[in-house]
């Protein structure tokens, strides 16, 4: 698969405006808890039957949950640098902060300089120059709406990342890669055979998932650079749920014995050497790794219904951490490691949620009904998991706190989804 090639070199950072020197003091805010009134005036225009910059922007800042982006129709004016804005005139727009810029075509593609900037300060927050070709021209787009959103939470921005999912259009199942919005899929495999559980590697160059092979599920691990795979040995038992752990070392997964009996399993990739670490005689799957590596969150139904545990990854201190509702299952751990998301049931139907690593906290985040495979964005901010929408089967993104709730308009009956840890 052929990734786009981009090029960010830092243009100016740190400066207050006009343009004298001056480090910055003050960060907006830490943490928003609510929506922070931002504004985004245009960009100019980029490639032919693409969203422009400023469009682009404007949706991934409002979708986050914690932003809302003011009418483009009460601003002033349309400035394209941090240089040109009247922050009288701004201040009175009601946005906390605003990125101008402009977008420059050549010969090879585009430029695209970018201002972050505080009208609560008065100070130019971070400038970048991103250098781009057609193909990169998204990406740009969601990179300059990560500037802004770093530097008002303080947090790695979610929005210029990929997301993996399984695509079904009649009897074709694809493992396809977009865009954290949608934008621009690549096909990573594609046959009649159904694919499940996309699973990135912490670096984000391998996707681990299960397909069938002798009519048994077995887990691949495919390199997105060059498309080679690799199986991992079966010895003819059924496999399933892969997740990385965050050094990359190892893999776990389920394994299945004899009469349906499911244990999890723990594979060094460099060595082969596998580890059993339940051995329950029930169901015991979808394992998520903590983000330090040290203890992994999976469901099973030793005590009757499925619930959610944790243990430690050498398959001790096993203890149950979902006690609200008879059914949770599909845990998903935050890279920050504050929540773990999970489908839950809840009033009769299979609900998003998320509860605190020691299980306390629940809240419902979504409770449209079938839920399904819940992922966390790389700064733990965000998750996109999977559902059903007039009888299609969609992908949502919704933020932590409950807000930015919307849905990825993506051909086909769309599944399995996984967010990319870079």
């Amino acid at each position: 698969m052929q990734w786009p090639i981009r090029r960010i070199a830092l243009l100016m950072a740190l400066s207050a405006l006009p343009l004298s020197a001056s480090a910055l003091t003050v960060n907006i805010s830490k943490a928003v808890s609510s929506s922070a009134p931002v504004a985004v005036p245009s960009f100019g225009s980029g490639p032919a039957g693409q969203p422009d910059i400023a469009s682009i922007v404007r949706y991934d800042l409002q979708h986050s949950g914690y932003f809302s982006v003011i009418n483009p129709a009460l601003y002033p004016d349309d400035p394209h640098s941090a240089a040109t804005i009247n922050v009288a005139q701004w201040e009175k727009t009601g946005a906390l902060a605003m990125v101008v810029g402009k977008v420059h075509p050549t010969s090879s593609g585009y430029v695209v300089d970018a201002d972050a900037v505080s009208l609560i300060t008065h100070k130019m927050l971070a400038g970048r120059r991103y250098v781009s070709d057609a193909e990169g021209y998204h990406m740009v787009g969601q990179e300059v709406a990560d500037l802004l959103y770093q530097q008002i939470t303080g947090e790695p921005g979610p929005f210029a990342s990929h997301i993996a999912y399984v695509n079904q259009q009649g009897s074709h199942y694809d493992l396809d890669v977009a865009q954290s919005d949608g934008w621009n899929p690549h096909s990573i495999l594609r046959g009649k055979i159904p694919i499940i559980s996309p699973a990135w590697s912490p670096q984000g160059r391998q996707l681990a998932y299960v397909t069938y092979r002798h009519r048994h599920s077995v887990i691949y691990i495919q390199n997105l650079a060059n498309g080679q795979r690799h199986q991992v040995p079966d010895q003819g038992t059924a496999l399933s749920a892969p997740a990385f752990s965050p050094n990359g070392q190892y893999l776990a997964f389920a394994k299945v014995w004899e009469r349906g009996r499911t244990e999890l399993v723990r594979e060094n990739l460099q060595t082969g050497h596998e580890q059993v670490l339940t051995r329950s005689g029930t169901v015991n799957t979808s394992p998520s790794w903590s983000p330090g590596g040290h203890h992994l969150v999976f469901v099973s139904n030793r005590q009757g219904s499925a619930q959610i545990y944790q243990m430690r990854i050498n398959g001790s201190h096993i203890q149950r951490l979902s006690y609200s509702g008879g059914y949770n299952v599909s845990p998903s751990y935050a890279p920050d490691g504050r929540w773990i998301a999970f489908v839950h049931a809840y009033r009769g139907v299979l609900s998003l949620a998320e509860m605190r690593p020691d299980g306390s906290g629940v809240q419902v985040l979504y409770d449209g009904g079938n839920c399904e495979h819940p992922s966390f964005a790389r700064d733990g901010r965000m998750i996109v998991f999977a559902t059903h929408r007039g009888g299609q089967k969609v992908l949502g993104e919704v933020a932590i706190n409950g807000k930015g709730l919307h849905f990825l308009s993506i051909a086909g009956q769309t599944n399995e989804p996984a967010w990319a840890p870079r």
